[in-house]
């Protein structure tokens, strides 16, 4: 895993992170891991467990409150191991409960690091499974801050009822934090923990460990971001003029309705249609196109995306939450969000299908238009904002956390009633898109003729900002405005109007 550093104002020298502590448990056929607090925790500490089981890869992991599901990887039927983290508090508890949906035998480890950045903590992450070999292999990963720090599990079946004398080595470089297992003769379960700071940005060679054993083991690796090396900005002065970036000119985009930075191509927005399943990746200093693609799916009403972590990393989210004006009729009463890798530009994914996965929900009250989908830069957790052209009084949701199972119907969480300022008519009023801060403590709500900002107090957390009034910002004098994102790294944000037809204007408005 990578990690990213965190910082109040600016941009500051990255802190090196290091491992404080770690702490391994286990148990046979059972239902619930404890596992300990880690030794010398203190408040913004990043805590990464790795918990295993054997022959009930079907198993689902419910984890205590605050841990986030980064990834899982699993064999057909012998081996499961998920990765969770979370950034520890003022107050943390004395052990850590996950419980299992089947009796497993089950193993688990929880790494203490600090010098890890509390707000954007995790660079990306990767794993795999490897059948009936002596090689843990890890499949490489592209990291995107310097001075990161890489984490690497390893973990393999074991059929001995005693730990063998000597069992997983890390690759090459990495320190060793434990090697342990969980005996037993035919389920058990053999897992190791290693690390190492890392240099520059970029491509990161494969990382593979050894095993006298042939036999299955999963193999994953995390990159951590560090303190002080994050270029998210607090500065809340924004330029008042707006500068025209260059226009998007394509046949497959047809009314411009959501903008998302990419979070694996630097300087790279994804721009879609509303309703076809077009979109593509531009060039956010000129608006050129530098990828085309398709969604692997039919949307009824396609009206914003975003960008996110996700089990297999970063991921880009498709809202396909619109009421009003999807074909054919009538008006759903379900909908769903659409998730999908993001291609990698450096690779030569600049074309063809996404196929990806379908979550699908219901509102607790009663079905809702909303054209605003939003994720959070860290824990991947998903909003949906309403739209309400004649009240403005829009409601905020969110999906449960962690997210189902793709195909598996939800029922959103309310979260706030937020009050738009009414303007002189519904056009200044009507939610039509959102962005999420990198920084994770503040978000952008836009109408069709205005551009709002939601500011978390000072120390409060994300959703605080929920119940805050909004700061008008600059306005992009759109006529119908249906596109909004933060730059990746929070430094401004840009707009889009669905009004014009090709070519499309890509506006910008700097932070001061």
């Amino acid at each position: 895993m990578a990690l990213v550093p965190s910082l109040a104002k600016g941009v500051a020298m990255a802190t090196a992170i290091s491992l404080r502590s770690s702490v391994t448990a286990t148990g046979k056929g059972i239902h619930e891991l404890k596992i300990p607090r880690p030794t010398g925790v203190v408040s913004g500490d990043l805590l990464l467990a790795r918990i295993a089981n054997r022959n009930q890869v079907e198993a689902t992991i419910q984890a205590p409150e605050g841990w986030m599901l980064l990834r899982s990887d699993q064999s057909a039927s012998q081996l499961k191991s998920w990765i969770l983290w979370k950034v520890a508090g003022n107050e943390e508890p004395a052990s850590y409960s996950f419980s299992l949906s089947i009796a497993s035998h089950a193993a688990g480890s929880i790494l203490a690091l600090q010098g890890v950045d509390p707000i954007q903590p995790i660079d990306t992450a990767n794993g795999q499974k490897n059948g009936n070999i002596a090689t843990l292999m890890a499949p490489p990963l592209t990291t995107s801050t310097e001075q990161g720090f890489a984490v690497w599990f390893g973990t393999q079946i074991w059929t001995g009822a005693s730990c063998p004398e000597i069992s997983i080595g890390p690759p090459s470089d990495f320190i060793e934090a434990f090697d342990t297992c969980l005996a037993s003769t035919s389920t058990g379960l053999l897992f190791n923990a290693a690390y190492r700071p890392l240099g520059a940005a970029g491509p990161q060679a494969a990382w593979n460990g050894s095993s006298p054993f042939p036999t299955t083991n999963t193999t994953q690796v995390v990159a951590l971001k560090p303190v002080g090396l994050s270029q998210c900005s607090r500065v809340d002065s924004f330029a008042s003029t707006v500068t025209k970036v260059g226009t998007l000119t394509s046949p497959d985009i047809v009314e411009v309705s959501g903008l998302a930075a990419s979070r694996i191509n630097p300087g790279v927005l994804y721009a879609h249609s509303e309703n076809n399943a077009n979109f593509v990746a531009i060039n956010q200093t000129n608006a050129a196109i530098l990828g085309t693609y398709v969604a692997g799916v039919i949307p009824w009403d396609w009206e914003d995306i975003a960008t996110g972590p996700c089990p297999i990393g970063h991921c880009l989210y498709m809202g396909d939450i619109g009421r009003s004006s999807g074909h054919p009729p009538p008006q759903p009463t379900t909908f769903a969000i659409y998730r999908m890798k993001e291609p990698n530009l450096s690779a030569g994914e600049t074309n063809g299908t996404l196929q990806g996965d379908r979550f699908p929900f219901v509102y607790p009250d009663q079905p809702a238009n909303a054209e605003t989908l939003m994720v959070h830069p860290t824990t991947g957790e998903i909003y949906v904002v309403t739209k309400e052209d004649a009240s403005g009084l829009s409601r905020a949701y969110k999906f449960p956390q962690p997210l189902p199972a793709p195909d598996t119907l939800s029922t959103l969480i309310p979260v706030a009633q937020l009050q738009m300022p009414l303007g002189p008519d519904g056009n200044f009023r009507a939610v039509t898109s959102g962005s999420i801060h990198p920084c994770a403590n503040r978000f952008l709500l836009r109408t069709y003729r205005a551009v709002y900002e939601y500011r978390a107090p000072d120390g409060g957390n994300f959703e605080s900002a929920f119940t805050v009034p909004p700061i008008a910002l600059t306005d992009t004098a759109e006529g119908q405005g249906e596109a909004i994102a933060y730059d990746a790294n929070g430094s401004g944000y840009f707009t889009m109007s669905e009004r014009e037809s090709s070519p499309y204007t890509l506006k910008r408005v700097d932070r001061l």
